[in-house]
């Protein structure tokens, strides 16, 4: 059986505005069903890197946080800290960002909680026993809430060829070990060439795997679990990972995750999807990027391949051509909905219901 995938455009008049337009299909697209009365609900979004423009506007958040209070939940907003230095490597940081970008009380009326801590260590294992993934490292504050509403911003992505739902809620859900375990099958890297031994390194390494030789840090092999910790903590950038997992293996390891954080929450996660502003990368790079093709619309449905499915075939209609396929050729955006498939987590046969 079809999944249902509910759409509106952009097209708004002085009669019916956009937020009259969400009304209608939240009403009709079961938006309120996967939440019960006093829930905490995560609402897990992208505030956006810094000098980045693209991410969902946070009055569009606001709507959201009042319906779900409407009906008795309880809304919180929340990302986790990412893996690579910049403004969201810890929470501090992250939670200046987030201000920056407009995501206040009086403007989202919602706390903001970054779900993996202050440094990203916060972490609930999840055994999944798949392929790629034995034990996903889900950040604590996403598996101990209720409900997920997962907001996405439709993008391009040199790694998965597209980022949407399946980005979003498997790779943004990870605590920093859990993002290490997924983008790389070695340990963080010195840069000798940044480094100043200074040792903050060594007193937040938890299994002392770095020591100072010849005055830069250097790690044990044999001995560090890839936690990431190092990476978030050197002021000079100094620590960095490799990039060497291959993309089909780490497009298949964000799945996991999904799937990981679905055993607790199955029928309590909705999913929406905003295809404006479409860029040929992802928000996490500092770029006011180009937007390649027009606006096209907001999706809102309860099954995450459907959705993301439906958000890839709107946009190479649009687009007249698949353009991340242009984009990038050595990654098959495709592989991600069949092992999402195939682990249960959706359908990409799918029916899409225009409201008006």
């Amino acid at each position: 059986m079809k999944s249902k995938v509910y759409f509106i455009d952009f097209k708004t008049s002085f009669q019916r505005n956009i937020f009259d337009k969400l009304s209608n299909i939240a009403d009709k697209s079961g938006f309120y069903n996967f939440f019960e009365q006093y829930d905490k609900v995560a609402i897990k979004l992208h505030f956006g890197e810094y000098g980045n423009f693209s991410a969902v506007n946070p009055r569009f958040i606001r709507f959201f946080v009042d319906r779900i209070k409407g009906k008795g939940g309880n809304p919180f907003i929340t990302d986790t800290n990412t893996l690579y230095a910049g403004h969201r490597c810890n929470s501090i940081d992250h939670l200046k960002l987030a201000t920056m970008h407009g995501f206040t009380p009086g403007v989202v009326d919602a706390p903001i909680i970054i779900a993996d801590g202050l440094l990203g260590q916060n972490e609930i294992p999840v055994k999944v026993n798949k392929k790629f993934t034995r034990t996903a490292y889900i950040a604590s504050d996403i598996y101990n809430t209720e409900a997920i509403l997962g907001i996405s911003h439709f993008t391009g992505h040199i790694e998965t060829g597209f980022g949407a739902a399946i980005k979003n809620i498997g790779m943004g859900c990870a605590s920093r070990k859990g993002k290490m375990e997924m983008h790389s099958t070695t340990i963080p890297k010195i840069r000798l060439e940044y480094c100043t031994g200074c040792e903050r390194c060594l007193k937040w390494c938890q299994v002392e795997a770095i020591s100072i030789v010849n005055e830069k840090a250097q790690i044990d092999i044999n001995k560090c679990t890839g936690c990431g910790q190092c990476i978030s903590v050197c002021p000079y950038n100094a620590i960095g990972i490799e990039w060497n997992a291959k993309t089909e293996y780490l497009t298949k390891k964000i799945v996991d995750y999904v799937y990981a954080v679905n055993l607790n929450k199955k029928g309590k996660m909705f999913f929406i999807n905003f295809l404006n502003n479409i860029t040929a990368l992802c928000d996490c790079t500092p770029i006011y990027g180009e937007r390649i093709i027009p606006d096209i619309g907001i999706l809102f449905s309860e099954d995450i391949v459907a959705i993301d499915k439906a958000s890839i075939d709107l946009f190479i209609e649009k687009a007249g051509k698949d353009l991340f396929a242009n984009l990038y050729p050595k990654t098959d955006w495709k592989k991600q909905l069949q092992y999402a498939e195939r682990l249960g987590l959706g359908n990409q046969k799918y029916e899409l219901i225009e409201i008006q």
